[in-house]
């Protein structure tokens, strides 16, 4: 395994080189659909006009996420870890010795709400910083809304163009899709031993950009995928892709999707009759794919951020701290929100004050900081994340092989 991680580290410095994949406050301010229950419950009551910047008044970030839609267990999740965040950070004292608010905006599960949500946090002065959608394509969306505005901004996705984007103000929380998919392709080759390998991957930025880094890796070893099929975002079928699999005599599938389409792609697999190994990106083993997958979900192994099981020191804290509060398991979308709200925090302590350029000078200054999700160390086009876990999903939980690490 040792020699996996090596090789994984040499792929990833090629494909960079080529591309050169006290109680806690928070507001809504959303109008085009109402607040879920959780952040209601926390709503802040700070009158209007008033200002992180004055002193002695609340620091207030800002979060955009899914809380409306088909998407909206994402936003669940995102609300959770925010509400997490407050309660820890205010009941230490708060930062600069403030409290800390976030104001909430829902993107309603599409590019157009989440360039809508950002720019209405934009248009607050008192806001220092903002938790962007972790979604590539909502990313790539607000990429130029985020240059405008000049506010510090983490941003979720793991797409490798977010991190090619020359954005001084958006900053990538996040490991880069050139490991996750350089990672996925070389253990189905190196350690599962196939030869006949088929990718199956999104057709939005973040799949494309996984197909290509996993193309790639492949091709390293001296091998070209038996089959290559995209499907759009939302799909629910993949009988077509799947007969061509069949059809390929392929003896390993890498796939890349988001969360929903992942747990159905696993249970659509199995229930074809297909019982090759099956390597997929960090959607796999989250909560919502292995509910969705069910039974069909064993044995699958994947690349990811985060896993409850996962043994980095923050997520033995953060993990089972959020299952004692609200009753389920963390996913790892609650865990790249929760690290976004960390990095925004230590920023605003390095940097001592809540003025946006020191602020966003800071992210910078950020180097071996310890996540639930990775370790975060910021690079001059602002990527922070450095490495992912190999999982199995064994008895229905995911299941730490091995960590990766990029740097």
């Amino acid at each position: 395994m040792k020699r996996l991680v090596t090789k994984i580290c040499v792929l990833i410095l090629c494909i960079s080189i080529i591309a050169g994949c006290a109680a806690p406050s928070a507001t809504n301010s959303s109008s085009a659909s109402p607040p879920s229950t959780d952040l209601a419950s926390t709503a802040s009551t700070e009158p209007e006009g008033s200002s992180s910047t004055e002193a002695g008044g609340p620091i207030r970030l800002g979060l955009i996420s899914s809380l409306t839609g088909e998407q909206s267990l994402v936003g669940e999740y995102a609300s959770n870890a925010m509400e997490l965040f407050l309660e820890e950070i205010n009941g230490s004292g708060g930062l600069l010795g403030r409290e800390v608010e976030v104001v909430v905006e829902d993107d309603m599960g599409s590019d157009p709400g989440a360039v809508n949500a950002y720019n209405k946090l934009a248009q607050d002065d008192s806001i220092v910083g903002i938790v962007a959608p972790y979604f590539s394509t909502r990313g790539l969306a607000i990429a130029g809304e985020v240059a405008k505005a000049q506010i510090p901004t983490m941003q979720g996705g793991s797409a490798v163009a977010i991190g090619e984007l020359d954005n001084d103000w958006m900053f990538q929380a996040r490991s880069s899709d050139g490991i996750v998919a350089a990672a996925v392709a070389y253990y189905g080759v190196d350690t599962l031993h196939a030869t006949k390998l088929s990718i199956l991957y999104d057709s939005d930025a973040a799949g494309q950009g996984q197909m290509e880094a996993a193309v790639g890796a492949l091709k390293d070893r001296g091998i070209e995928a038996v089959t290559c099929d995209a499907f759009n975002t939302g799909e629910k079928d993949f009988t077509a892709q799947i007969v061509r699999i069949q059809q390929a005599g392929a003896e390993v599938i890498l796939a890349y999707a988001l969360q929903i389409e992942a747990g159905l792609m696993m249970k659509q697999i199995r229930d074809m009759g297909m019982t090759i190994p099956i390597v997929g990106n960090t959607s796999f083993p989250s909560r919502i794919a292995l509910d969705l997958a069910g039974e069909a979900a064993e044995g699958v192994y994947s690349c990811v951020d985060y896993v409850p099981t996962s043994p980095r020191p923050k997520t033995k804290v953060f993990a089972p701290k959020y299952k004692e509060k609200f009753g389920i398991e963390s996913d790892f979308t609650a865990s790249v929100v929760y690290d976004q709200l960390l990095l925004l925090a230590e920023a605003i302590k390095i940097a001592g004050s809540t003025d946006r350029t020191a602020i966003r000078d800071a992210v910078y200054k950020i180097q071996d900081f310890e996540g639930t999700s990775t370790v975060f160390s910021f690079d001059e086009k602002g990527r922070g994340g450095t490495g992912v876990l190999l999982t199995q999903v064994q008895n229905g939980v995911p299941v730490v092989l091995d960590m990766i690490s990029a740097r």
